[in-house]
């Protein structure tokens, strides 16, 4: 239903929160908003995944198609570190789609290192964020919001 992506510049990082029933075309529209500012390519980021969060519209060849879409956003980059993405889910169990999407070999031509995280302590020390900054991308300090991207599923046929 809605992907909101922010930013810190002063810490470089990107959060970027699903909340609802999620649909392909969100993704597909997020993954352009960053090809379109290839500069956040580079930094870490927070995914957040809210407990409401739904990916069951989305089929595992939609997200192969979408994986290989941001394949070729990071390859003509040759970031020479590997970027982070933390992946903070709200419930105790990632949908299927998650845990596919997270399956996948990010290091070969995205340059980056993804991990499932079960607290907020486990994603900011998986991105090696200092007390300061812990607390304050905990309490979405500093945090400008760039993009929304809100989709509703089709009715169903009957």
């Amino acid at each position: 239903m809605t992907v909101i992506f922010r930013r810190n510049e002063a810490l470089e990082l990107n959060l970027c929160e699903f909340s609802g029933a999620i649909t392909l075309g969100e993704l597909t529209a997020l993954a352009k908003y960053q090809a379109e500012k290839p500069h956040i390519l580079g930094s870490d980021t927070l995914n957040l995944v809210r407990a409401s969060c739904d990916f069951s519209a989305i089929g595992f060849k939609d997200l192969d198609g979408l994986f290989e879409d941001y394949r070729k956003l990071f390859t003509p980059l040759g970031l020479e570190i590997f970027r982070r993405a933390a992946w903070l889910c709200e419930d105790d169990q990632p949908k299927a789609q998650l845990a596919y999407w997270l399956s996948q070999d990010a290091k070969e031509g995205m340059s980056s290192t993804v991990k499932l995280c079960h607290s907020f302590t486990e994603a900011a020390d998986w991105l090696l964020l200092t007390d300061a900054e812990r607390a304050l991308v905990e309490r979405g300090g500093d945090f400008l919001e760039c993009a929304r991207f809100s989709q509703a599923l089709p009715a169903p046929t009957l």
